[in-house]
This record gives structure tokens, sequence and C-alpha cells, in this order.
């Protein structure tokens, strides 16, 4: 290999771009500058409007961006959620998520451009894959009851369209080489008998046939999640296996209990479906009561489809074993061929992207590169990777 693959990343809710040798450029987006410039006018016609501490240290810092002071709730909370390569090399596709709005985003890394392809109110959109084919986006949407659905939309920002339903969590969509297929991780929500989310079944694999409208189920074992899966271009399936974690059954005593106990079982059925929500949009638990404690902008808890995660827990264990992984030996990625024979390529990975020759992947916190033949070169560290994507 004559140089290090390009790729971006997500860490911490920020988005990098690594190439050239060069180290690791934050993104910083117009869009996202022109709000807090907004909030910073807004503020200084109305400065009867609290300042807080929570902002001032929150996601400009964070962002690398300026601007200080309260600003309204809607840009309390800023992050990128999805990294995609774009139609020419040097763009890249991302989406955007604020506490209300949300949208999608072509920028040309070289001239800092950003052209604005799609964004309204409540626009929750997660893991774009690009369409090799005409350039279609597939993402990743969040609904307001907690499920999530795939859907594609249009490269120039029109038609968005909701492919799958139910509840469940579809996510990570990826096309096929050829573009004619969708595959995605879906898991089904667990609910108890007044409604309230208390968990996800295993994550199974399923292919979508566009052209024929065919939903096919290519793994699925209860035993185990299959997470983030790519197809090659030689049609083999490649994809995170973890054990499948099930969620702790409802004891009858706790439900008797709750029933003679009708307004307590009200405000905790509130409470755990405020929490569920909590963690699902913003990752961040709302009850610290035997769990992770609230978080500020030092974010200490990673939420990786529904997993949360102690990250300084996980890095002490790692260390131990003379690592530096978020994620355990457990999280293997692993490659399938038509026959549903299993190859495990690579332990402790949280996150990868299959390149034209080779393939990405981290655990957390570096990002290596595996050649055809197996070697393993570390291209950058970080903290808190959680996406990567090859963009050569």
């Amino acid at each position: 290999m004559a140089s290090d693959p390009a790729f971006a990343y997500l860490a911490e809710g920020k988005l990098y771009l690594k190439r050239d040798g060069a180290a690791p450029r934050l993104i910083d987006s117009p869009f996202v500058q022109s709000m807090l410039d907004r909030v910073a006018r807004d503020r200084q016609r109305n400065d009867w409007k609290s300042e807080g501490l929570g902002w001032q240290f929150g996601a400009p810092r964070m962002l690398g961006l300026r601007g200080s002071g309260q600003p309204p709730p809607e840009v309390r909370r800023v992050q990128y959620t999805g990294v995609a390569r774009g139609a020419m090399p040097n763009e890249l596709l991302y989406a955007l998520d604020t506490d209300h709005v949300g949208g999608l985003f072509s920028f040309d890394v070289v001239d800092s451009h950003e052209r604005r392809l799609f964004h309204r109110n409540q626009f929750r959109a997660r893991d774009l894959s690009r369409n090799p084919r005409d350039g279609t986006l597939a993402l990743s949407l969040l609904q307001t009851d907690g499920s999530a659905n795939i859907a594609t939309i249009a490269a120039e920002g029109k038609g968005l369209r909701e492919l799958t339903e139910g509840d469940s969590r579809d996510e990570a969509p990826a096309w096929s080489a050829d573009g004619r297929m969708l595959v995605f991780q879906s898991a089904g929500i667990g609910r108890d008998s007044h409604g309230v989310p208390r968990g996800l079944g295993p994550y199974a694999v399923q292919q979508l046939d566009l052209e024929r409208g065919e939903l096919t189920t290519l793994v699925e074992d209860d035993r185990f999640d299959y997470l983030t899966p790519r197809l090659a271009p030689d049609g083999s399936l490649f994809c995170i296996r973890r054990p499948y974690q099930p969620h702790e059954p409802i004891s009858p005593l706790k439900v008797a209990a709750d029933v003679l106990l009708f307004p307590y079982r009200v405000a905790r059925a509130t409470v755990q479906f405020l929490n569920f929500f909590s963690m699902m949009f913003a990752r961040k638990p709302l009850l610290t009561a035997g769990g992770p404690p609230k978080e500020g902008p030092d974010a200490r808890y990673l939420m990786l489809w529904g997993t949360m995660i102690d990250t300084e827990k996980a890095l002490n264990r790692s260390r131990k074993l003379g690592g530096s992984s978020l994620v355990p030996s457990s999280w293997a990625l692993v490659r399938r061929d038509d026959r549903g024979a299993e190859e495990t390529i690579a332990t402790a990975v949280l996150a990868f992207d299959l390149c034209p020759n080779g393939l990405l992947f981290t655990n957390g916190t570096t990002v290596s590169y595996r050649s055809p033949a197996g070697q393993v070169t570390q291209l950058t560290t970080g903290r808190l990777i959680e996406r990567v994507v090859a963009l050569d």
C-alpha cells in the first residue's frame, strides 16, 4: 500500500477527517456556527434571559466552535450522527442532530463549503450510506416512540421515503457494491404491559432487495447480536458479532407492588420510559441510582446499539490485559461466506468499514487498517471513537 487510506470518524459527537498522513482534522459545520451566531445575536437583544454554565462549558468547546452564553433549548445539544463518502474525492456527507432540528449536509473538505441537502424539526438521522450507483442516501431514522426505521433520500435531498416500519430498531444500513441491495441490523423492542420500553431483542441482519421489494434475514441467532453489516463485492458478509445480553425479567412481586401502589407505578413507568428515550436519543441516562450518573461535557458513558458502556471501567479492564479497548474481545469482526461459515477477522472491534483494498476498524480508542494479507497498521488514536468510514 503506497499510502495510508483516507477516512473519517465520529468521536464524542464530533467529526474528524484523516488523510495524506496528516493529523486528524476536526470538521466544523457552518450550519452549526450560524446557529450559534444567531443565538449570540438573540442573547444580545434579550439580555433578560438567564445565563448558565452548562452551555458555556458545553457544545461550543466540545465542537471547537465559537459562541458562549445560554442558548435556547434547540441548540443545547449538537452532534454528528452519521458520515459517508461523497460522490467526489473531496466530498463528505454527514448528518447533524440538535435537540429540535436535524439535517443532512454535503461538505467540500478543500474549500470548507457546506451545502444543506435536507433539514427539518425532529429529524433524527443516523448511520449514512451512499449508493455507489445513483448517490441515494440510506439512513436510520429515529422515531418519537423509540423505534427506528430504514429510510432513503435522493442525492439532492428530495424524496425522503421510509422503507421499514414496526416496533423495532432498524439501524446501520449499508448498500451492496452494485447498489441494488441494502443490509441493516434489526432488533425488536421489548415493552412491558404498560407499553414502556424495557430493552431490545437480539440484533439480526436483514437484506432488502429494493427492486423486488423482498426482505430476507441473512443472520439471526438468539445468542448473539450481529451489528453494522457490510456486503463485500464477492458477496461475503462482514459484521460485528457480540454476545446478546437479554434484559432482566420483571419480578412478579414487583409488578404486584406496582399494582397496589398505583401512583408509584405510574411515576416509575414514566421515569423508565423517559430514561429509555434519553439513552436512545441523547445517549445520556436520566437515572442515577444504581446506574451511571448524568454526564457533563466530558462524556464517560457511550450508548452502543442498546448497550450502555462505562468507558472508564472498560478502559481499566482493558489496560489490565495490556490493551486499550472500549469493548471486550467478545465483540468480534467476522466474515460469513455464502454457506454461513464464519471467520474471525479481529477481536475487540467497536466499528469497521470496508476499503477497496482491505478494511478499517476501531476498538474505540484507535483506528487501524488491515491489509488483504492480514497485516494490521495503527493509523490514529482518539477518545470514544464510535464510527469509522473509508473514503478511498
